[in-house]
């Protein structure tokens, strides 16, 4: 025993000769780990999300008729489109207008429900602003499982 323990000491090859198994095993572990790992990640898809929120007009023009410097304008129709990211309509979303005083012709806060198409419409409604050449109306887009896309801002001109 003692002489095979003072060969293995004076053999310098014989320190690597379990390497490459050990090697071969964490080369093999990883392999099998990541494989693992792919597969269940393949499953996976990006959730469902609201992509994008189009309106028509895409701009609103108050005007200062009387000349107190006050821009308004009422009667205004907006009509608003919720995509998500295949491109599809999304139903059922909450869609919420605010800034320049946006309101509905009963003075209360713009919001609506998308129909089957993603489109909602709001009709009579009023805005204002007071010596600005340019505000903006701000478009909430929600949808529980969906998240919020508040991205579109729509241009309010001044003339």
């Amino acid at each position: 025993m003692r002489s095979f323990t003072k060969n293995i000491r004076r053999d310098k090859d014989a320190g690597i000769e379990g390497l490459p198994l050990q090697l071969m095993i964490m080369v093999v572990v990883a392999g099998l780990g990541t494989a693992i790992l792919l597969g269940w990640m393949g499953g996976i898809r990006a959730p469902n999300a609201i992509e994008a929120v189009y309106s028509n007009p895409s701009e609103l023009v108050l005007n200062d008729n009387d000349r107190d410097g006050i821009h308004a304008r009422s009667g205004i129709t907006l009509t608003i489109t919720v995509l998500d990211k295949s491109g599809e309509a999304v139903q059922g979303a909450t869609v919420l207008l605010d800034g320049c005083n946006i309101k509905t012709s009963d003075g209360k806060q713009v919001h609506g429900t998308t129909d089957v198409s993603g489109k909602v419409t709001f009709t009579g409604l009023s805005a204002s602003q007071i010596g600005k050449s340019v505000g903006y109306l701000t478009v909430s887009a929600t949808k529980s499982g969906m998240g919020t896309d508040g991205s579109l801002t729509i241009p309010v001109i001044s003339e």
